[in-house]
């Protein structure tokens, strides 16, 4: 990378001049402050196009790929994704529906007592 490059990706780094770029964007997209974060992305799809077309606009101003303009919009907490956080009762929901049947088992004899077993329990 040359030294103008090195400049410039250093420059748009910058929160100020992110904030700068990034403020009439919100506008544009008609984003607003729910409590949640500046850029939400959860399941809803007009959240998840909003962030992409504000992340698009961005790359495209400052010259730079989409995923290093996300990754320094999550790095100065701009823009929170939570579409890969599961619920508590999601994931166990996900665990036991992975753990073996009783019903699968041979017999009950090769379990061993839950109170042996975890004895803390």
């Amino acid at each position: 990378m040359d030294d103008l490059s090195e400049a410039k990706v250093a420059q748009w780094m910058q929160s100020e001049t992110l904030a700068e770029h990034l403020i009439p964007l919100l506008d544009r997209y008609d984003v607003k402050w729910r409590g949640h974060g500046v850029i939400y992305v959860d399941h809803e799809e007009y959240n998840i196009h909003t962030a992409h077309m504000i992340v698009t606009d961005l790359s495209a101003t400052f010259g730079v790929s989409a995923e290093l303009v996300r990754s320094r919009l999550i790095e100065l907490q701009l823009l929170r994704d939570v579409r890969d956080i599961l619920p508590v009762r999601d994931q166990a929901a996900r665990i036991v529906a992975r753990m073996p049947s009783r019903a699968d088992d041979a017999s009950d004899e090769d379990h061993c007592d839950m109170a042996e077993e975890y004895p803390d329990a």
